[in-house]
């Protein structure tokens, strides 16, 4: 019985050990998308904006929970949106955009695909920022945004999601 016991506490006592590992070996573990890698997605992301009305297409590229990455294509300006939970971090791989933020979205409503976000066809009285290829802005969580497109044009860039603590 005592070998038993011995047995049960040492399994016991390695446990958060073994879970330690695994969680290390999962956390720091590096993942890698290539130039060519990302604009192969972009290229397949264009073809499938191109024949949908909205002329817009996301590929989710990372989730890892509390964080994900997206690679978003815009053919044409589409709705306002506002995250409760998650802040985005976008950086413009191509094309020129106005981001509008603040203000207050028309026409909102909720989102029928993710809890805590909601759309709208606009924003009035938001801030608008130009941005051009290899630009960086952080729009915090509940900050209504809209991205807009200048007609005729294309833009592609990578959305970091991440959840507000």
């Amino acid at each position: 019985m005592p070998r038993s016991i011995i047995l049960s506490l040492a399994l016991i006592a390695a446990t958060p050990l073994i879970a330690q590992t695994a969680q290390t070996t999962q956390t720091t573990t590096p993942t890698i998308h290539t130039a060519a890698d990302l604009t192969q997605r972009e290229a397949k992301l264009i073809e499938t904006a191109k024949t949908v009305p909205t002329g817009f297409a996301v590929a989710t590229i990372d989730d890892y929970g509390n964080d994900r990455t997206l690679l978003v294509v815009r053919l044409h300006t589409g709705d306002a949106e506002r995250h409760q939970l998650w802040a985005d971090q976008i950086y413009v791989n191509k094309g020129d955009l106005i981001l509008v933020y603040g203000g207050t979205m028309q026409q909102e409503r909720p989102n029928g695909t993710a809890p805590g976000e909601t759309l709208g066809s606009s924003i009035e009285g938001g801030k608008e920022i130009p941005l051009h290829t290899g630009d960086i802005i952080h729009i915090p969580a509940g900050i209504p945004h809209w991205v807009k497109v200048a007609p005729g044009t294309t833009a592609t860039y990578l959305v970091f999601k991440e959840k507000d603590k």
